[in-house]
């Protein structure tokens, strides 16, 4: 909670918020191989490299809500920054649905699952990276845009 205001500094536009797809999956991936690994040693060891998944997982949220904001409305058109936020409000419940299934699996199915969970949500943040790049809004000549980071 308290890095939550100290991160979002590093989404205050579009594009750097685009950028923060980058360490996102990379928390994604550390998140997931730190839980795959904790089975594997010694309780001393295990607890270290669960406490660091935890912070990745951790890390990994507060970076994804400055960036799952910022995103849905650099992306949506003037005229339906209301949809698209209903959109995203409608991706977020789907997300609190989804996931508890989605860890569920994971745990149930070892180390191999912590990996694949991981890796999977890396992959995606990697390709909405991808996708975003050509999609946000260039900036207006006399007026500055204001994000929503900003407000």
């Amino acid at each position: 909670m308290a890095l939550q205001v100290p991160l979002a500094r590093f989404g205050t536009s579009s594009e750097a918020a685009r950028r923060l797809l980058v360490p996102l999956s990379v928390a994604f991936a550390l998140g997931g191989t730190a839980m795959a690994l904790s089975a594997t040693g010694r309780t001393p060891t295990a607890v270290l490299l669960l406490t660091a998944a935890a912070t990745a997982f951790t890390l990994a949220e507060i970076l994804h809500a400055t960036i799952s904001w910022e995103l849905s409305v650099a992306l949506a058109p003037a005229t339906a920054q209301g949809a698209y936020l209903g959109v995203h409000g409608l991706a977020q419940s789907a997300q609190r649905s989804i996931g508890p299934l989605a860890v569920t699996a994971a745990i149930a199915a070892g180390p191999l699952g912590w990996s694949a969970f991981g890796a999977l949500i890396a992959l995606t943040c990697g390709i909405q990276h991808r996708i975003v790049r050509d999609r946000l809004p260039h900036p207006r000549l006399s007026v500055a845009p204001v994000t929503v980071s900003e407000h």
